[in-house]
């Protein structure tokens, strides 16, 4: 009795422990995970600290600090897959064959005869060269002079040119004729006052130290009766002379004393100029001048064509003006592949060129290409 009283009242002085609160949780989702950017390589900076609420008394002795992990070092993704990168390449560009027209030039001069000699007069110089005809001409030499092509390719000089001299038709002809009296005329003076060194050596505007015009009659002025005496030197070329006009600047040789250097070479056929340029590998004596080989297009020796090793070449990739394909490969060459087989530089267009083998030098430019000035 007196154990149960007591026990009671013990009771009721010390309550039993209340029961612990559960803990409480928060509807709310994890933030979603860090993007990986491609274009800075990082991830972006981290989400700001959430709130957490925990159960029961929690004592913080110090402000809540969130971990920061370290940033992960991803390396850089590759470019997104092109096309073009893996495969089969990409087809060429379709070249563009063009077919070319036979203009029969009177008159050539051999540049490779190109030169200065000296003369008993010191700083002053003769100019020298050789040239074929297949009908009667004449050259003329101008001094510092400027050509204008919108008058028909008028010459006008510093100086007053020298008479001009007649030659027959024929192959080889040396400038000056030594039994010519007025062949004295066509020099270079070197010490002259009125010419710097600057204007002998550079070309400015349409003006070049040396140009050397040889004229002929065409079929058509010979039928119509023409002459060359009729015209001035330098004057505007009419439609019935035939003339090819060579611009040259003077250099300094190894020994020290004075050289020629052509610069272009132009034609005048039927009131048109054209420009004469080089292609390599039509003709096959290196004698005759033709600087294939010594520009390091050794590739280039024979008449055969490089790909088939049997039909003779007669076709150029423009613009490196290599003939060094028949026509039945560079047909076939130009569904394959748009570079040159000899520079491996793109070809643009192809040139297709018919030689007359029993055509001499003098009756066209055998070595050049020509394209309208």
């Amino acid at each position: 009795m007196g154990s149960s009283q007591s026990s009671d009242r013990s009771r009721r002085q010390n309550p039993p422990p209340a029961s612990p609160v559960p803990p409480t949780y928060t509807s709310q989702a994890y933030p979603p995970p860090p993007v990986y950017s491609t274009t800075t390589g990082q991830f972006p900076p981290p989400p700001l600290p959430q709130p957490h609420y925990y159960g029961g008394n929690v004592t913080m002795t110090q402000p809540y600090q969130m971990y920061r992990p370290p940033i992960m070092q991803v390396p850089m993704l590759q470019q997104p897959y092109a096309p073009q990168q893996y495969g089969q390449p990409p087809r060429p560009v379709q070249t563009q064959e063009c077919q070319t027209a036979t203009i029969r030039n009177q008159v050539n001069l051999k540049k490779q005869t190109l030169a200065l000699e000296t003369t008993s007069q010191p700083g002053v110089y003769s100019i020298t060269f050789n040239f074929d005809a297949s009908a009667p001409c004449r050259v003329t030499t101008f001094v510092c002079a400027h050509e204008d092509p919108r008058k028909a390719c008028k010459i006008t000089s510093q100086f007053p040119p020298a008479s001009a001299i007649s030659y027959p038709r024929g192959l080889n002809h040396k400038f000056p004729n030594t039994s010519t009296a007025a062949a004295s005329g066509h020099v270079v003076n070197t010490t002259s006052s009125r010419v710097s060194a600057r204007e002998l050596t550079s070309v400015s505007n349409d003006t070049f130290p040396v140009i050397i015009r040889l004229e002929a009659l065409s079929e058509e002025g010979a039928a119509e009766g023409r002459s060359l005496e009729s015209l001035e030197p330098g004057c505007e070329l009419p439609g019935w002379v035939q003339s090819q006009t060579t611009y040259a600047k003077l250099v300094k040789e190894d020994d020290g004393s004075w050289g020629l250097c052509m610069i272009k070479q132009k034609i005048w056929v039927k009131g048109t100029a054209y420009e004469l340029q080089e292609i390599y590998g039509m003709e096959q004596n290196k004698a005759a001048g033709n600087g294939a080989a010594a520009d390091g297009y050794d590739d280039l020796d024979g008449n055969e064509c490089v790909i088939c090793m049997s039909a003779p070449r007669d076709t150029t990739a423009l613009p490196c003006r290599h003939m060094c394909m028949c026509h039945s490969c560079a047909s076939a060459l130009k569904t394959q592949t748009n570079k040159c087989p000899i520079c491996r530089n793109e070809i643009e267009s192809l040139l297709h060129i018919k030689i007359n083998k029993s055509a001499t030098a003098a009756q066209g430019a055998a070595a050049s290409s020509a394209a309208p000035a």
